[in-house]
C-alpha cells in the first residue's frame, strides 16, 4: 500500500469516527460567505489528521484545484480534510527593531457580521467564543 493510500485510509477512518457537520458544497459556501462580508478575513485552518494550527487564505471559487482541493503555501489539502476553521477576534502581529521586541500590533475582526451571516441561508455548525468564532467540519 502506497503512503498516500495509507493517509487516505487513515483520514477515512478519524472521518467514519467523527460527526460530520460539512461537506465540499457547504465548506465553498462557507467561503464565498465569508469573501462577502470581508475578504481580507485572517483565518486560521485545523485539519483532521494535522496538530497544527495554520493561517488559511479564503480561497476564491477559481482557487479549487479539481473542485476539492485547496493550495496554500504550506500545502495541498482536500476540503474534506478541514476539521474547524478559526475566525480570531483579534490579530495580535509580534513586531521587533532589530533585536529589541516592540509592542505587538493588535487588529481586530468584527465577527459578530460572520456570525449574523451565518445565520441566514444554510446551516453551519459554529460557536463564538472570546477567541474568535469557530465553524466545524467535524466534532
Amino acid at each position: 500500500m502506497s503512503r498516500v493510500d495509507k493517509y487516505q485510509l487513515k483520514l477515512q477512518q478519524e472521518i467514519d469516527s467523527r460527526a460530520s457537520f460539512m461537506s465540499d458544497t457547504k465548506w465553498k459556501a462557507l467561503f464565498s460567505l465569508l469573501k462577502d462580508v470581508n475578504p481580507q478575513y485572517v483565518t486560521k485552518v485545523k485539519l483532521l489528521l494535522d496538530d497544527t494550527i495554520r493561517e488559511f487564505t479564503i480561497p476564491d471559487e477559481e482557487s479549487f484545484l479539481n473542485e476539492k482541493y485547496i493550495e496554500e503555501y504550506w500545502g495541498v489539502f482536500e476540503l474534506k480534510e478541514i476539521e474547524w476553521i478559526l475566525i480570531p477576534s483579534e490579530i495580535i502581529s509580534e513586531r521587533k527593531n532589530r533585536e529589541e521586541l516592540l509592542t505587538s500590533k493588535v487588529k481586530t475582526q468584527n465577527i459578530e457580521l460572520i456570525e449574523t451571516a451565518l445565520q441566514t441561508g444554510k446551516q453551519f455548525e459554529y460557536e463564538l467564543s472570546k477567541s474568535g468564532l469557530k465553524v466545524y467540519g467535524y466534532k
